[in-house]
């Protein structure tokens, strides 16, 4: 058992952090508060606690960016809060915004960007072109069957020098909401509770072992899928395909 709040798990301290953001570190101490339930239950008196404070919970900003022609965003808001509230506080806490945005200009065409973690607390998740995707060249072995066992169906064109991707159905979808935004929690659960500091506190090796773990975690209770192949970027942690 914690003997102070500040030593409360994770779970706990993002509990109580969303439901007052704004009480002071010295509210609620633990020890005052067990001597004053231990003299109301010698009186025979009930102790009550604080119901939470809906209004001072810290808002999410969710920006949404209109895709380019020929791309969409394969989630959308109600998606993206839908399985922040299955998580629980503790994927919740501290985020400050979600961005579904326009892939970078200067992205290589050669490379799929999906999602990027960016301290403190924002998720981008990239637009995506529409299906069927061409790609340049033959992808690695492990992308393709990353897509594969989450529902895509891939064929390689070698006399062309491509690959063809289909997503069918609401596959793409599922993949960029259970494997890539989890993913993306993951680096912000890690780098939110060691000080959100600015600055990784992490080596990219590290950040995305647990990252992975994190979405292994909790598509357990979804659906079986690979571990996510995660690639770190400068000032923040990102998920890129080659």
């Amino acid at each position: 058992m914690s003997r102070s709040k500040h030593t409360d798990p994770k779970a706990i301290r993002a509990l109580r952090r969303t439901r007052w953001p704004f009480d002071k570190r010295c509210v609620g101490d633990l020890t005052l508060r067990r001597k004053i339930d231990l003299q109301l239950e010698v009186a025979g008196i009930l102790s009550t606690h604080r119901p939470p404070n809906k209004n001072g919970q810290s808002r999410l900003r969710i920006i949404i960016q209109p895709p380019r022609r020929g791309f969409h965003h394969p989630v959308g808001k109600r998606d993206l809060l839908e399985l922040l509230d299955s998580l629980g506080p503790i994927a919740r806490y501290g985020l400050r915004s979600i961005e579904l945005a326009r892939a970078s200009v200067d992205a290589s065409i050669s490379a799929l960007m999906f999602g990027r973690y960016c301290a403190p607390g924002r998720i981008i998740l990239y637009e995506q072109p529409l299906p069927p995707w061409r790609l340049h060249g033959r992808l690695p072995s492990a992308s393709l069957r990353r897509f594969e066992h989450a529902g895509a169906i891939v064929k390689t064109l070698p006399a062309l020098g491509a690959t063809l991707i289909d997503w069918p159905d609401d596959t793409l979808r599922q993949f960029v909401l259970e494997d890539i935004f989890l993913h993306e929690l993951g680096h912000h659960v890690l780098q939110h509770y060691k000080g959100k500091r600015l600055v990784r506190i992490a080596r990219t090796h590290d950040h995305e072992a647990f990252a992975n773990r994190f979405v292994e975690k909790h598509q357990s209770s979804m659906k079986p899928v690979p571990r996510p192949i995660g690639h770190g970027e400068e000032h923040g942690e990102g998920t890129v395909l080659p």
